[in-house]
């Protein structure tokens, strides 16, 4: 499908956006509710939402700062902090490419619930074969370089998502699930222990940072009130979810829900097919989860080849040409000042193939391979999504808010106090999630 040369419309940017932050963490609401008890699980919530949307909007903020349509971690990083460039973007890499392996896992671990019967494969191998199917349509989708590309299979995945969410509120409202599987609700938690236990499911379900500078460069309309208003719409959207769900699954379980409610519920055509639309939402996450994995395997290789390129250029004096083609190609735009133009990291597309056909191909062997690791995810998220999310965007508006003026405004001062507030919520996130991961 060929990108939209008009660039991505509000309505493109918005399936885009809330398609990455909604995925398999939604069924894990109601686990989080169990521990924080309906009144702080909300708080909860509510905390996420605001530190994760505020997250957003600084990555909207500071797009402005390198050229157009070329905005990245890499590339904001490398004009505020270039020595930790490419060690953000391996962080970025790995927690993205975990991500979609695990949902390749996953995917091998619901079908054999669904149909656990196939045709001339052993018993034994049917997780294996389910996994290698799910290659039918996330390789293709996989070779697409645009988020807008993907918008159609996005909706798919959010009917999904609708269809799961439906099914939660429609056993709690029929009250299917006998009493005797339903264990105590509170409105407080239990015990501090438990709240850190789950706090990372809130915390991270609002989590769509990785994709976001591809969202902003694909918009049509980049100005920061239209990527603001797209922002709010996305986390009010994605809250209203979290809530619904996670009340509702709580309600049905009480402390007796697991970390899956569509799993638990009594079985029938309705619930098998809501496993399938695990399964559905999930290959089509899987695309959205490699996009970013696949742009910072690319820096992190022009970064490798751009030292390489200069050490030879110290020896033979040569002029590095890649690096010129993306600075001649910005002058030709006159898009960007002078002192941008080294960030454009040039993405040829045999480096784009070549990158493409190395995950898949890695993702797939560790997707069949590994049962299970869910304890390197944990960690991986733990230190990965909180640079993504809050760490990274407040150390840019820190550094970036008010640089080009002699005197900060008064609306200023407060985005830059509120980035490094945002900077020292994310290593307490981090602190607290690796606690839960490891100590827990």
């Amino acid at each position: 499908m060929a990108p939209n040369l008009q660039g991505a419309s509000r309505a493109s940017s918005f399936i885009s956006l809330i398609k990455t932050i909604v995925g398999a963490g939604l069924l894990s609401m109601p686990l989080a509710f169990s521990t924080d008890g309906i009144v702080v699980g909300l708080l909860i919530v509510l905390l996420a939402a605001i530190t994760s949307g505020y997250g957003l909007f600084l990555q909207a903020y500071v797009s402005k700062y390198v050229a157009k349509g070329h905005a990245s971690f890499f590339n904001v990083c490398s004009v505020t902090y270039p020595a930790l460039s490419v060690v953000f973007d391996i962080a970025i890499a790995i927690q993205c490419f975990g991500c979609a392996v695990s949902f390749l896992v996953l995917i091998g671990d619901l079908m054999p619930t669904v149909l656990p019967h196939v045709p001339g494969i052993p018993v034994e191998n049917v997780r294996t074969f389910w996994i290698l199917a799910s290659a039918i349509p996330c390789v293709p989708l996989s070779f697409l370089k645009n988020l807008d590309s993907l918008k159609y299979t996005s909706i798919l995945g959010l009917g999904a998502i609708a269809y799961l969410c439906a099914l939660v509120v429609a056993e709690f409202a029929l009250g299917h699930v006998p009493k005797e599987l339903r264990g105590e609700i509170r409105l407080t938690p239990k015990s501090v222990t438990g709240v850190f236990s789950t706090f990372s499911i809130i915390v991270f379900a609002f989590t769509g940072h990785q994709n976001m500078f591809s969202i902003i460069n694909e918009a049509e309309n980049k100005s920061l009130v239209s990527l603001t208003a797209l922002i709010n719409m996305a986390i009010l959207s994605a809250s209203a979810l979290f809530i619904v769900v996670g009340v509702s699954g709580y309600l049905t379980f009480g402390d007796f829900v697991g970390g899956n409610v569509v799993l638990q519920y009594p079985s029938s055509v309705w619930t098998q097919f809501g496993r399938f639309a695990i399964v559905f939402m999930v290959v089509f996450l899987f695309p959205l989860m490699l996009h970013p994995a696949r742009i910072s395997v690319n820096n992190i290789y022009h970064w490798v080849a751009s030292k390489f390129l200069e050490r030879k250029k110290s020896v033979t004096g040569a002029e590095p040409t890649e690096i010129d083609e993306g600075a001649a190609l910005l002058d030709h735009e006159n898009s960007q000042p002078p002192k941008l133009l080294a960030n454009v990291v040039p993405f040829l597309e045999i480096t784009f193939i070549t990158i493409t056909v190395l995950l898949l191909a890695v993702g797939y062997t560790l997707a069949i391979t590994l049962k299970s690791f869910a304890l390197v995810i944990a960690v991986i998220g733990a230190t990965g999504l909180t640079s993504i999310s809050f760490i990274l965007p407040g150390l840019f508006g820190f550094k970036l808010i008010g640089s080009e003026s002699a005197e900060l405004s008064a609306p200023e001062k407060v985005l830059r106090i509120s980035s490094l507030l945002l900077t020292i919520w994310g290593f307490v996130v981090m602190v607290v999630c690796l606690y839960s991961s490891l100590a827990l």
